[in-house]
């Protein structure tokens, strides 16, 4: 993670720029890094992966909590604009519907309902067992 004055710096640099500035977060203390910016971010994306390692929350908890975070909450009170992406292994990861049927299908719902306007995906396409995992990809439109 950068330092406050760098990320000052380097989202100042690319909002001059006129590209959409995406920050990717995996944590409440970088979203709330974020806040203490005034502006010139487009996007978070809120992301399950764990930058010490690398390794990805193979869960989903992460990024669903982070979209129920006050950290998150707050942003957004400051920054209603913002878009809220989400990334890693959507599409793959697999909840469950408390019947025990299990689907990628049903975790990129509760990232809808949670609040998740779109999502980067990667591996997902790759590896969509559900066949209805493409049409709920496409419902972020």
């Amino acid at each position: 993670a950068l330092a406050g004055k760098d990320l000052l710096y380097i989202s100042k640099i690319a909002s001059s720029m006129k590209p959409s500035v995406v920050a990717s977060v995996t944590s409440e203390v970088q979203i709330r890094a974020l806040s203490k910016l005034s502006g010139g971010i487009d996007a978070i994306s809120l992301s399950n992966r764990y930058l010490e390692t690398f390794a990805f929350d193979n869960t989903g908890a992460q990024v669903l909590d982070l979209l129920s975070s006050d950290a998150l909450k707050e942003y957004k009170e400051k920054n209603p604009e913002t878009v809220v992406l989400v990334e890693g292994r959507v599409g793959i990861i697999e909840i469950e519907d408390g019947k025990g049927d299990k689907s990628a299908s049903l975790y990129i719902e509760a990232l809808k309902s949670a609040g998740a306007m779109g999502a980067f995906v990667g591996g997902g396409l790759a590896n969509i067992k559900d066949g209805g995992v493409g049409d709920y990809l496409k419902s972020f439109k």
